[in-house]
Order: C-alpha cells, then structure tokens, then sequence
C-alpha cells in the first residue's frame, strides 16, 4: 500500500513539474513592481455531466471555449478561439495533453474571426495555454495556463460541479473558486503595493461524512486553514503573496486517501 502511494505521489509531483517547465518556457515572467490592469482576464472548467466537462478562458479580444467527453478518464476535446476586438492583435489557444504532447495550436485574428479546433484521446491531464497575439510576430503580449487533470486515477472529478474558476471583476480585484467532492474554496484578492497580492478566503466542509477539508494558497508565502466538522468552514489570508498563486482545495476521508485540486490565479502582465 506504501508502495502505491509513492507512486500516486511521484506521478502527482512529475506531472505539476512538467506543467511549472512548459509554463515558464512559454509565458514570461509578471514584471516587476507593477500594478497590471486585469479586466477582461478570467478562466474556468467544470464537470457538466458525469461523463463530460466545460472550460473557458477571456483576455482583452480574446475568448476561448471548449468542451470534452471523460470515459472514465479518457478523454477529447474541442473547441473554438476567437478574436473579440478591433484591437490589432490576434487570439490564440494552444492546448498540451500529459502523454500526447501539443494537441491543438490556433490563431485568429480580426475582430469577430475564430477557429475551432478538435483532438484525439488523451488520459493524463489538459493544459490549455490562451495568449493575446502581436500579428505577424510569435509575440504575445498577455496570456495565462488553466490546468484541468485527469481523472483516471481520481474518478472523484468526474462528479458534476467539480471544477474550478477565476475571474477579474475590477481591473485590481479578482474572485476564485476551487470545488472538488467534500469541499469548496472561495476567496477574494486584490492587488498591493509592492507588486503584491491579497487572498482572502473561506474554506467549507460539504461531506457529510467523517473527514478533514483544508485549503490552501501558495504565492511566495503560504496561508491555509481547515475544518473537520459537518457544515463547517473557516477563514484564512494574507497580503503579501507575491505574482501568480495557487489556491489548492482538498478533502481527506476518515479513512481514505488525501485527494485536491489545484488552481493557478495569474498576475496580469
């Protein structure tokens, strides 16, 4: 049993450091002691059916929605990007399936243009890359990763209303949500000074059952809190997290096996 949860651990691991390599090399770094303005930036994913899931993506001009069929934890895809704005610039989604590699790379540009795209199977993780494009260049000038796993070895995702979100409703302020089977964290953030961030957040217990929630967000520093009580939650921040953050929501079972889920909230640059 120890031996399998090593494993379980050592993939989980190699998987999250294979997303930190193709993010780093194709999106650069927030700027430094800047204040970038986020309207229009939001991203979400979410299972609508047992067998079927939904994600989203906004910058300035740019929209991405697509949709994919989970069977048992193989999974497709498909979807469309489009160019919102006459703005001279392009909209781009490329889409990375763990095990596959690049399944889909398009770029549109001219206000109300788009492409659709569709793939083969995949079964270990999807990580969709939107980007606002400089047109005739491979150079963009905003963009984000929304990171949606498998659920071949966590079929517990396959449950409707699994999913998580993030979205801008000021050009400093942004909300998140993260929801997997037995708990659901919420929080609110704005930017500092200092190219910092806040996180406020709530984390809930919705099992009813005998077992421990906690959530957690990471950015340079980390803040998390916990409960363990039937319809509980509670409370936890900060203010001084620094550039992108992820905001992780899990739920232990007694007894039973650890499982959460991450979400990566951007810096706008």
């Amino acid at each position: 049993m120890r031996s399998h949860r090593r494993r379980r651990a050592t993939g989980t691991m190699l998987v999250a450091a294979l997303v930190t390599a193709i993010v780093t090399a194709l999106l650069p770094a927030s700027p430094a002691l800047a204040l970038p303005s986020g309207s229009g930036w939001s991203a979400s994913w979410s299972y609508y059916q047992p067998t079927a899931y939904r994600y989203a993506g906004t910058l300035p001009g740019v929209r991405l929605t697509g949709y994919a069929t989970d069977d048992s934890g193989t999974s497709s895809t498909a979807g469309t990007i489009e160019d919102t704005a006459d703005d001279a610039r392009c909209a781009r989604v490329m889409l990375y399936a763990y095990g596959v590699g690049y399944v889909a790379d398009r770029t549109t540009c001219g206000n109300g243009s788009y492409l659709t795209y569709s793939t083969g199977s995949f079964s270990q993780g999807l990580l969709v890359i939107v980007y606002r494009m400089v047109p005739g260049t491979t150079t963009q000038d905003k963009g984000f990763y929304l990171y949606i796993p498998g659920s071949a070895t966590d079929p517990e995702l396959r449950t409707v209303g699994t999913g998580a979100s993030w979205s801008y409703y000021t050009s400093t302020s942004f909300q998140y949500a993260v929801t997997r089977p037995g708990v659901r964290l919420t929080g609110y953030g704005a930017h500092q000074s200092g190219d910092l961030r806040s996180a406020l957040n709530t984390v809930q217990k919705t099992a009813t059952s005998v077992g421990c929630a906690t959530g957690s967000v990471t950015g340079g520093v980390t803040t998390s809190g916990g409960t363990c009580a039937n319809g509980g939650s509670t409370s936890f921040g900060r203010f001084d997290l620094s550039n992108n953050f992820e905001a992780s929501a899990c739920y232990q079972p007694v007894p039973g096996t650890r499982r959460c889920l991450p979400l990566n909230i951007p810096e706008p640059w």
